[in-house]
């Protein structure tokens, strides 16, 4: 069954979806680019409030994750009631250094989830790589926000491939990126583990700055619905 992951940048965007059926509550710092860190302090606040949901949090937008500041933090918040942590393939020459990062921490609790981009580094042949090296999900985004979204950029083929390849591995997988209501039947036609929103929950899709509760009620309808 296909979860629902919907993208919040502070605490008055946490209670306002407490009661909300959501799968999993993605930290963000939307006004940061693709995968802005949100900070310590909204983490902290955010597990106090949101003792109900599997949180994910982002961990910035550096193309080389094995950097001492990424590393503070993941020593800060892995296996401390995160469930996942997304970190960013910015560059997929920086393979080696994602390597070298997730060999300096034990995930017993907190799930290692790579993002791949689908306007800048999706490839369906580094996927086993990925799965490999740690990570116990994938998932797909989009940098660039005011564009294309996932469905626009991908053909069907290549996202039911992706995903067929990671569920073969027994590794999570996520789709995101830009993805409107109306996207929600057909891709939950190739099994995702959760789709994941942000813009389409937000009164302003265009800046994307605040989320509307009643939009966001109609994507959890429609990702929960039967009907495919």
């Amino acid at each position: 069954m296909t979860g629902f992951l919907a993208s919040i940048k502070n605490i008055e965007e946490a209670k306002k979806i407490i009661d909300a059926k959501v799968d999993i509550v993605d930290l963000k710092n939307v006004d940061d680019g693709a995968l802005g860190f949100v900070g310590l302090d909204i983490i902290n606040k955010a597990k106090k409030t949101l003792q109900h949901h599997k949180i994910s949090v982002t961990l910035g937008n550096n193309p080389n994750p094995n950097n001492s500041n990424t590393i503070s933090i993941l020593s800060k918040i892995v296996n401390k009631e995160i469930e996942y942590i997304k970190i960013g393939l910015f560059d997929k020459n920086m393979i080696d250094e994602h390597k070298v990062l997730l060999q300096k921490f034990s995930f017993a609790q907190t799930k290692p989830i790579c993002v791949l981009f689908a306007d800048k580094t999706f490839d369906l042949n580094i996927l086993e790589e990925i799965i490999n090296m740690g990570y116990q999900g994938i998932m797909i985004d989009t940098v660039n926000k005011n564009s294309k979204s996932l469905t626009e950029i991908l053909k069907p083929s290549e996202i039911k491939k992706f995903v067929s390849i990671t569920k073969k591995n027994k590794t999570l997988c996520g789709l995101s990126g830009s993805l409107k209501i109306s996207d929600i039947n057909n891709l939950k036609r190739f099994n995702p583990d959760f789709l994941g929103f942000r813009g389409q929950l937000c009164s302003n899709q265009a800046d994307r700055s605040e989320i509307n509760l009643n939009l966001l009620k109609k994507v959890s309808s429609a990702i929960n619905s039967s009907i495919i």
